[in-house]
């Protein structure tokens, strides 16, 4: 595609993020891959002294929100691009729409389970008469860290699922945005990390470990949870590149986000036609995709 290493590759790039590592919870995957949590004034006493219980009562809750509004942030001048969108794991595959906040941005994403696609939006399509379309991308976006590292933090009751597994602490509360907010760290070795992906292919592991080993042999896994134990926010990061190159996604209006199927064949087109909504400015290049 002419110009493919551009705009449409910082935002599939950031849309990864919120999609790949979607089932990093139990091997059965899916949001409802979490054990349901116990109710009541007892599993509230023990989420509030025991971090595990706390996540495993927060993937509860999440599992029933069934879908929210995110948002992304990252290190400015970093390979992860910021955006929003809206996140939904009800039902399996999860999956995610993602808009960047790069200016005039005619492209969004969508990502269902490990594919990625990536269109116009609404917005730019009725401007020059088209309708709205998708291009799939290709699994090579994988052999580079960056979308490894970018899809960490999707569903997130597989991520609190998963990070029960690991060695849990509890740092106390913090205000964030206003807001008193309970703080849990999880870590995890790159194994779990890795054991976690859905539907991966020998080929495709070989890729995913390697990407996934260039950012650490550990990953840092964050939640802020709230006093109804929703997920507020998740923060990820792998030992090799340290809290600097963190990721964070952050939930809002839970229970709200509209049904996010995967494109139909009869939607889906190839990279060419892409050209007339990319901007061809430097300024907008993202990492290559090779």
């Amino acid at each position: 595609m002419r110009g493919a290493p551009s705009a449409v590759v910082v935002t599939v790039a950031a849309a990864v993020l919120a999609g790949g590592l979607t089932a990093c919870g139990s091997t059965g995957g899916g949001a409802g891959g979490a054990s349901p949590a116990a109710t009541g004034p007892a599993a509230a006493e023990a989420a509030r002294t025991d971090p595990k219980a706390a996540l495993a009562a927060a993937a509860e809750v999440m599992r029933k929100a069934g879908s929210a509004r995110y948002t992304l942030t990252a290190r400015d001048g970093g390979e992860t691009k910021p955006g929003a969108g809206f996140a939904a794991w009800a039902n399996r595959p999860a999956a995610i729409d993602y808009l960047g906040d790069l200016p005039n941005n005619r492209i969004r994403v969508r990502v269902v389970a490990n594919e990625a696609y990536f269109g116009p939006t609404e917005q730019a399509a009725a401007a020059v008469g088209e309708q709205v379309f998708w291009v799939k991308t290709p699994f090579l976006m994988w052999r580079r860290p960056f979308y490894p590292q970018l899809s960490l933090a999707m569903d997130p009751v597989n991520q609190l699922t998963l990070a029960q597994a690991g060695r849990i602490s509890a740092f106390g509360t913090e205000t964030v945005d206003g807001a008193r907010l309970t703080h849990y760290r999880a870590v995890e070795d790159v194994a779990a990390v890795l054991n976690g992906i859905p539907d991966l292919t020998a080929e495709h592991r070989l890729h995913v470990e390697a990407a996934l080993k260039k950012i650490g042999e550990t990953f840092t896994l964050d939640f802020w949870l709230n006093a109804e134990q929703e997920l507020v926010r998740f923060r990820a990061f792998g030992d090799k590149e340290g809290e600097v190159e963190a990721v964070t996604v952050t939930y809002s209006a839970l229970g709200t986000a509209p049904a996010l199927p995967a494109p139909a064949a009869s939607d889906l087109r190839t990279s060419p036609d892409l050209d007339k909504f990319l901007d061809p400015s430097p300024a907008m290049a993202g990492p290559a995709a090779g």
